[in-house]
């Protein structure tokens, strides 16, 4: 495949997770009809189901989006820094502006809601934090080999639980900026982890 398919491809994908967030957010989960979300994304329903199983699936896929930008994020962090600071600016970027790419304003806290709310989506949301958990340990060890593979996913397993806890808890709350509570959960979560590339 050449790049403009891929670049297609990655579009369409996305158009579609986003119509069916959309729709769920709107109007609930059970309203969903992927003819709808085709229709929506300017494809056929033949065409959703290329790219996804199911509705639940759709969305999911865009909370494992979100959450792959850390691992993207981390390995563009500067090769020195230590590991647990380079984790804590990686994720924090994800909630700062241009946050990832074709993701709306406000995203994270519209998803986490809508997962909350829907049990549905709760398996798939699972499957995809585990792939994302998968993939930012596997940068991790590429970044601190001295870590193992092991290691490299208890600390990722570590980001990711952080990261979680603090969203859940500024949703109940509402003190504060994100952002900030995002910071004050994982210094401490990552402090232990010093070590260097």
């Amino acid at each position: 495949m050449n790049a403009r398919s891929d670049r297609y491809r990655d579009e369409t994908r996305l158009d579609l997770a986003l119509a069916a967030f959309a729709q769920a957010k709107r109007a609930g989960l059970a309203s969903v009809r992927v003819p709808r979300v085709a229709e929506a994304a300017g494809v056929s329903t033949r065409t959703f189901n290329n790219y996804f199983a199911s509705k639940e699936q759709a969305i999911a896929w865009l909370g494992g989006r979100h959450a792959g930008g850390i691992a993207v994020a981390l390995a563009e962090r500067p090769a020195g820094e230590p590991i647990g600071t380079s984790l804590v600016e990686a994720v924090l970027s994800q909630y700062r502006p241009p946050q990832v790419e074709g993701l709306p304003p406000e995203f994270l806290r519209d998803f986490r809601a809508l997962v909350a709310d829907e049990p549905a989506l709760q398996g798939e949301y699972l499957r995809a934090m585990a792939a994302a958990e998968r993939d930012l340990g596997d940068v991790i060890e590429k970044r601190v080999p001295s870590l193992g593979t092991l290691r490299a996913r208890v600390l990722a397993g570590v980001v990711f639980g952080a990261e979680r806890a603090a969203v859940r808890y500024w949703m109940q709350a509402r003190a504060g900026r994100l952002v900030d509570v995002v910071r004050e959960a994982l210094e401490p979560a990552l402090a232990g982890w010093e070590q260097t590339p």
